[in-house]
């Protein structure tokens, strides 16, 4: 039988089961910090691998602001010819894994490439986050600068059953981050599937329908889907400060911004978002030193050279 706060009240109880009866409701009752988010309209599917990891920490920061459900889908790299793989050197830091609410890992995969390893992520996130009404997906290397302003953001949306961060071509649509409501993403991640699995199948349309992007775009236009298109910066995001997901949400990705400021000899994201734990220590002390210096002199050590 368990306990109720009015249990406590009784007079007969002793001291010790007082105390005892004190501690199981305070445990019950903390779980309410996290297992509310169920009642939350809109949940929340991050995808991201052991490669992300430098990014992962501030995504989920950010994500976390929105006080939404989390869902992490983590690509798995623990191949089990290598018996000696120290799961630490791969899997998410503790501070990471405590601001998540459900964790996913699929089968180990051989499948060369993103587009493998990305539906699974759809199909197995998506089936936990399956009762909300809508669900907002995002790259682990992303984050909102502006959380506050993601209700506008789904204002945004209004009727219509999907909006991506962009941008949208003839054929496709840009995965990076999406929302949409919960029935319409499911039968696309359908669609994909039908497209898709087993690898006949994928034999039988990659030629036609070709990568992820692709496949979101040929399952709207065959679903008939209502797709919202806005002001979008491009492909991979890499421009900061531009398009209607910027101005709204602050919506940044952090690791085409590390790279391309590497390849163009531009400023790197700030340090703050980046976990030093998964980097190398001499690019750490040259951002450090540009930081505290604010001399772009620093970065030449750092770009590529010519």
């Amino acid at each position: 039988m368990g306990w109720t706060r009015a249990d406590l009240l009784d007079p007969k109880l002793s001291e010790q089961d007082r105390k005892d009866g004190e501690q199981v409701i305070k445990n019950f009752m903390a779980n309410d910090t996290w297992a509310n988010r169920i009642f939350g309209k809109v949940g929340i599917l991050l995808t991201s691998h052991p490669g992300n990891r430098v990014f992962l920490r501030a995504s989920v920061e950010s994500h976390r602001k929105l006080g939404y459900l989390i869902c992490l889908y983590y690509d798995n790299y623990i191949n089990p010819e290598h018996e000696a793989v120290d799961y630490n050197s791969i899997m998410p830091g503790k501070d990471v894994m405590d601001n998540i609410d459900v964790f996913t890992m699929g089968h180990w995969q051989t499948w060369g490439g993103v587009l493998y390893p990305y539906f699974w992520a759809l199909k197995w996130g998506i089936t936990v986050l399956q009762d909300f009404e809508y669900i907002y997906c995002s790259n682990g290397d992303f984050i909102m600068e502006k959380p506050e302003g993601f209700p506008k953001l789904l204002e945004l949306l209004g009727d219509d059953d999907i909006m991506s961060c962009g941008p949208v071509r003839e054929r496709s649509v840009n995965t990076c981050g999406f929302i949409g409501k919960t029935k319409a993403v499911k039968a696309i991640v359908q669609h994909f599937q039908d497209h898709f699995i087993p690898f006949e199948v994928y034999e039988k349309y990659t030629q036609e329908i070709g990568n992820a992007e692709g496949r979101f775009g040929r399952a709207i236009k065959d679903l008939g889907l209502k797709h919202k298109i806005v002001e979008s910066a491009d492909d991979e995001q890499w421009a900061p400060a531009k398009g209607a997901w910027y101005d709204l949400v602050g919506y940044r990705h952090l690791h085409a911004e590390l790279n391309r400021a590497y390849k163009n000899k531009w400023l790197p994201p700030e340090l703050k978002y980046l976990d030093t734990r998964y980097m190398n220590t001499w690019e750490v002390d040259i951002f450090k030193k540009f930081e505290e210096m604010k001399d772009i002199e620093v970065l030449k050590g750092w770009w590529i050279k010519e």
